[in-house]
């Protein structure tokens, strides 16, 4: 069973992710759609000059007619195929360059040339740096072939330094242009942190509102949630497979809400100072099952399931609730098992008296190859002095009697 944090990519990147997808989409209509706008003004107003043979402008009106008809064919295609934002933003990159060229040659070439600007300008707007160093050296060399190719009509002729100055002020122009993006890039960033870090609040709360709900049925399990997160992530930091901070915060909310499920189960079970029946284990049992059901159903918390459901699965098969085994249960179970049973052992219950930290690495030391991960030997080893540290803070009676106290 594969680890969800080994899927494709962190939370903030698929986040980040979307958002540039979504802005891509929006950018691209609203291109096409000013372009639209301002191709029909340039359409009527030059028709109007033709009609009354005012000299105010030497606008081709073909090239014009030609270029909304580029646009109709763009707004069609977009509209009746399926194909990605990403492809669509090339096209809409490629119709902005032809347009510029087109100006070029239907709006009279000595002033024309300065609609070339535009393309670094828009290209910016895409927040990639990709798209703005590609399509801007486009660009630059359409400019500058139809600059030196066709520098001359009937009322200019663009010497050297005219040609030169033009690139220039286009350099400059997608230097601006590169200083934009930029600046755009930091307010991306800026953003999906400010939404990453609003849904992990989010998420702690609901987290920390299920702990107080579950630990409130039965004060001899008080702490063990954020107790087993700890031990947990203490050991994952010694595995090579755990080197990743976005990894340990996700076994850390496993480790908080592996129990969950007991909110399910009634505190007559929970806090029984006796053996339980056979019937009374069973319903204890269903907690993973419960615990999994509920945390799937949070939008944020479904990554969560595979520890919560398996923590309680054995290396040799013998566990519950699916009796999977060795490294067909998920490695973040794995690890919930050892941090559980750890603190199981060393904590005080209603039936029966806790065990010295050293007792309770003898009993995991016993379990290596029956109900844990053999493979953890090592790690285990590395972490005991943070189990001890983590214990001992734990296990302060004075530090205790203040917690149940504020939690009370």
């Amino acid at each position: 069973m594969i680890n969800s944090m080994h899927k494709i990519v962190t939370e903030k990147e698929k986040l980040f992710q979307k958002l540039i997808t979504n802005y891509h989409k929006d950018l691209n209509n609203q291109i096409l759609k000013i372009s639209l706008i301002y191709i029909m003004l340039s359409i009527g107003w030059n028709s109007i000059f033709q009609w009354l043979d005012l000299p105010y402008s030497r606008a081709n009106l073909s090239v014009l007619l030609l270029c909304f008809s580029v646009l109709t064919i763009v707004f069609l295609f977009f509209r009746y195929t399926d194909i990605s934002t990403k492809i669509k933003t090339h096209v809409v990159l490629l119709f902005v360059i032809f347009v510029g060229l087109s100006l070029y040659f239907g709006s009279g070439y000595s002033e024309a040339w300065s609609y070339f600007l535009l393309i670094p300008i828009i290209n910016s707007l895409y927040g990639e740096r990709m798209l703005l160093i590609s399509y801007s050296l486009l660009g630059l060399l359409s400019l500058g072939i139809v600059s030196i190719g066709f520098p001359m009509n009937s009322y200019f002729l663009a010497d050297n330094i005219d040609i030169s100055n033009r690139i220039l002020l286009y350099i400059i122009s997608t230097t601006f242009s590169y200083l934009l993006l930029s600046k755009l890039n930091m307010f991306y960033d800026k953003q999906v942190n400010t939404v990453i870090d609003s849904m992990e609040m989010t998420l702690e709360q609901v987290v920390q509102s299920f702990i107080v709900a579950m630990e409130a049925k039965d004060l001899y399990t008080f702490g063990h949630s954020e107790r087993v997160s700890q031990y947990a992530v203490a050991l994952a930091k010694k595995l090579p497979e755990y080197q990743d901070k976005q990894k340990l915060k996700h076994l850390r909310l496993s480790g908080l809400l592996h129990d969950v499920g007991k909110i399910n189960i009634s505190e007559q079970i929970l806090t029984k100072p006796s053996r339980l029946t056979e019937t009374e284990y069973e319903i204890i049992k269903t907690h993973t099952s419960f615990g999994a059901q509920m945390v799937e159903k949070i939008e944020g918390l479904k990554g969560l399931k595979n520890g919560v459901l398996y923590h309680h699965e054995r290396w040799d098969g013998k566990g519950y609730p699916t009796g999977s085994k060795e490294n067909a249960i998920p490695l973040e179970a794995r690890i919930l098992a050892v941090a559980d049973a750890f603190d199981a052992m060393t904590s005080t219950r209603s039936y029966r008296n806790e065990l010295t930290t050293e007792e309770a690495f003898q009993e995991l030391e016993r379990g290596l190859g029956t109900q844990f991960d053999p493979n953890f030997s090592q790690a285990i080893k590395a972490a005991k002095l943070e189990f001890i540290k983590i214990h001992s803070d734990f296990h302060d009676p004075f530090d205790e009697l203040e917690k149940i106290t504020r939690f009370l």
